[in-house]
């Protein structure tokens, strides 16, 4: 290949796949149709491919196309967080971080890391996405996270990223007060309850999957729902077990409402950061990821 694609040239054919046409694109873009052709249809021929077919069913990405289409997100989004850290660097608080965690940290150490961080860069955008790793993963490696916090159990593919333990906590098992079970001291004795779980079959849940296969198959199938709010309510309303880490207990403010089972044989998990190994962390991302350190290392888990 002769010559590299134009900066313009990716953007319009990032919009059209956005808008799913290039009537879309071009009204997106605040442009003509033919401009937005033109732009592709070179793009294409730098190339030396065709990355979109058109057909009465309208536009699909040909197999280069979806190949290049991923790759090319990622190169544009290396662009945008290379000028943000210049700017971060020029201006020392502008830029954004974005980090993806479980509900744990969202209910534990994050209101005083975000209050930390945003007295020292007043003006950078600070974004949280909550959700499972599984979940957070994708968004990761697409360049969407700068890094995500979660537990990576045996089995999850993490060759292209940075992985830095962070802490260990504890986990329970989480019933509303006067459960006819709330006095259990074994698992043994909630054999036939009803449970409320994550979705996700990685990381602790994949751990507690392998070490308790026997036990959930004794029982009725748990209810699976990465929804706090959902989980919360089946526990509060309709007598559901669940298992949380320990430390969200007390960020629930329903002590007069919720009990911990005085059940100790789960095991620990553990949770790390993860960050991408090919793309550097931006220097404001760095310094929340310092702060992120310090207040894991001081909470109580």
């Amino acid at each position: 290949m002769k010559y590299l694609p134009k900066l313009q040239q990716l953007r319009t054919f990032q919009q059209v796949i956005r808008s799913g046409s290039i009537r879309g694109a071009a009204r997106a873009m605040n442009q003509s149709q033919p401009a937005v052709s033109r732009s592709l249809r070179e793009l294409e021929q730098v190339l030396d491919t065709q990355l979109i077919v058109r057909g009465n069913q309208g536009m699909a990405l040909t197999e280069t196309g979806r190949a290049f289409a991923q790759r090319m997100q990622f190169i544009l989004e290396e662009l945008e967080r290379a000028a943000a850290e210049i700017q971060q660097m020029n201006h020392f608080s502008q830029g954004s971080v974005a980090m993806g965690c479980s509900s744990l940290l969202a209910l534990t150490v994050f209101p005083p890391l975000a209050d930390a961080f945003t007295e020292q860069f007043p003006q950078t955008k600070l974004m949280v996405k909550e959700g499972q790793l599984s979940m957070l993963l994708p968004a990761l490696r697409e360049g969407r996270l700068d890094f995500a916090v979660g537990s990576a159990g045996p089995g999850l593919p993490l060759e292209d990223l940075i992985r830095e333990p962070l802490f260990r906590a504890p986990f329970g098992v989480l019933a509303r007060r006067g459960h006819p079970l709330a006095q259990a001291k074994t698992l043994e004795e909630l054999q036939e309850a009803r449970w409320v779980l994550p979705e996700t079959d990685m990381g602790y849940y994949r751990q507690l999957q392998l070490t308790m296969a026997a036990f959930y198959q004794a029982g009725p199938p748990p209810l699976r729902t990465d929804s706090v709010v959902c989980g919360l309510n089946m526990v509060l309303q309709s007598d559901y077990l669940t298992i949380v880490a320990r430390a969200m207990y007390a960020p629930f403010h329903l002590e007069d409402k919720l009990c911990l089972l005085d059940i100790d044989s789960l095991p620990e998990a553990e949770f790390c950061v993860f960050y991408s190994q090919k793309s550097p962390l931006t220097f404001a991302a760095r310094r929340f990821l310092e702060l992120l350190r310090l207040k894991c290392q001081q909470y109580p888990w």
